[in-house]
């Protein structure tokens, strides 16, 4: 049965008022005055469907051509409006009975899909047979044979596939509040997610959300939970008209839906307003502080009680020193080469990042002399190290509530290509009289795997001596 839903023209003229005064918003719904919607009889689930596409993918012949005359019917997750989706439609099932929903996509030679009634919540029938179905990337699509695998359906065909229904539900009512290590799985692909307890990671921070300089029409951002843990991609496209903006630094919920392109889970966003980080950001990466804080006048740190390792297993808890990743996730850590250990920051390597990370050394100000060290890079590509002495900061604080006073001019930096160079004895610096109490050097390492050019230097410390 056909029912076509008519706009009165009084609701027309009201609703071309309401438009025109929010021409802002992201509240989308469909813009035709007119919407032909069908009721069709489902003759077969999602389900089923689903797991002869699963059954198929471990065999020679992955994709099915569907011949039975049989209907199945789902409900958009996903929205072309702002541009953040393109040519395909997202789907899931809603199940009544608390299990896990289905979510399934159908890949359409056709834009503005909106327009024609494909809007999130919107029940939509659609007839399987002469098309094919497949696990693609872990998820079910349905589409038209191109090439060996399953392609779009033609912008004149899909209209004999596709029916919207005058069934419409909620958002609300289906979409899952998930955390980031919960959502990002093949089950859960093409569903509606809101993520929960999230925030971009500190790489992101002062960037757009649709960043030129990272090449393509499309920008993967790292999110990350409150709490810690592993960062995921959220995905922007150039289109959307939102993505010149720059991303919130705050925390709280983002809702979307879960795509996948190879081994690489996708979450998009469907609108601006999808993005909710209204509460204040937590700090994700916490600066490291020593458990046995000591202020010493003269003393000399080689390092060499600490473990080493790689750039990621290396030991970066130092009992008598702070480690804070101020910006990014690396921290300082304990490398060995030809038998000497050292400490290592360096941008290389992933997550790609921004990165500010301090290595703190408390000090008594009024008992020491000098400072020395020496410095030795690797695979050079431009200055990474600052020096600071600093006596209002609090361990544990924030670097940007202490007064920094740059000695970085006092000292030679090595500026080595090659990893076997030897250490380069970086000079010696005489504490004013003035500087007196605890106070703190500060080793600031300050590096990009993300700007063009990278900047990813590997600098290396070792033989800081106070006396």
């Amino acid at each position: 049965m056909k029912n076509i839903f008519i706009k009165s023209l009084l609701i027309v003229a009201i609703s071309s008022g309401i438009f025109s005064s929010c021409v802002n918003s992201d509240d989308y719904s469909t813009p035709e005055n007119t919407l032909t919607t069908y009721e069709l009889t489902s003759t077969t689930t999602v389900a089923a469907v689903n797991t002869a596409a699963s059954i198929a993918a471990s065999t020679a012949n992955p994709i099915i051509e569907y011949t039975a005359d049989d209907i199945i019917e789902g409900y958009v997750t996903s929205n072309d409006e702002a541009g953040t989706f393109y040519k395909s439609i997202s789907f899931q099932t809603i199940p009544t009975d608390g299990a896990t929903p289905i979510g399934f996509s159908v890949p359409i030679n056709a834009t503005t899909l909106y327009g024609k009634g494909f809007t999130p919540g919107r029940k939509v029938f659609i007839k399987l047979k002469g098309l094919y179905i497949a696990k693609v990337y872990g998820s079910l699509q349905i589409g038209s044979l191109y090439e060996g695998t399953v392609g779009r359906i033609s912008e004149f065909e899909w209209k004999n596939h596709l029916f919207p229904s005058a069934t419409k539900a909620a958002e609300d009512s289906f979409v899952r509040t998930l955390t980031l290590a919960e959502a990002y799985t093949d089950a859960n692909q093409n569903t509606l997610i809101e993520l929960n307890l999230v925030q971009f990671t500190d790489g992101s921070i002062n960037r757009t959300y649709f960043d030129v300089d990272s090449g393509g029409g499309a920008t993967n951002h790292l999110l990350t939970s409150t709490t810690g843990g592993p960062q995921r991609i959220i995905r922007f496209s150039s289109f959307a008209p939102f993505t010149g903006k720059q991303v919130p630094s705050g925390s709280g919920k983002i809702r979307g839906v879960l795509s996948k392109f190879n081994t690489d889970f996708q979450f998009v966003v469907r609108y601006e307003s999808d993005i909710k980080l209204v509460n204040p950001r937590a700090d994700v990466n916490p600066p490291i502080i020593g458990t046995n804080i000591q202020y010493l006048g003269a003393f000399t740190e080689n390092f060499e009680s600490y473990t080493s390792g790689s750039a990621t297993t290396g030991q970066n808890n130092f009992p008598k020193y702070i480690n804070d990743p101020v910006i990014g996730s690396k921290t300082w850590r304990t490398r060995t080469a030809s038998s000497n250990k050292y400490i290592e920051m360096s941008s290389f390597g992933n997550p790609a990042e921004n990165n500010r990370t301090l290595f703190i050394i408390p000090v008594n100000m009024t008992a020491a002399n000098t400072l020395s060290f020496q410095t030795r890079t690797g695979f050079y590509v431009g200055e990474t190290l600052k020096v600071y002495y600093s006596t209002n900061y609090v361990p544990g604080g924030q670097i940007s509530d202490a007064t920094l006073v740059n000695i970085t001019s006092n000292f030679a930096i090595s500026t080595a290509s090659s990893a076997t160079a030897t250490f380069t004895n970086s000079g010696v610096y005489t504490i004013p009289a003035t500087v007196t109490g605890n106070g703190y050097f500060i080793f600031e390492y300050t590096g990009s795997g993300i700007s063009t050019p990278v900047l990813t230097t590997n600098m290396q410390l070792d033989n800081i001596t106070v006396n």
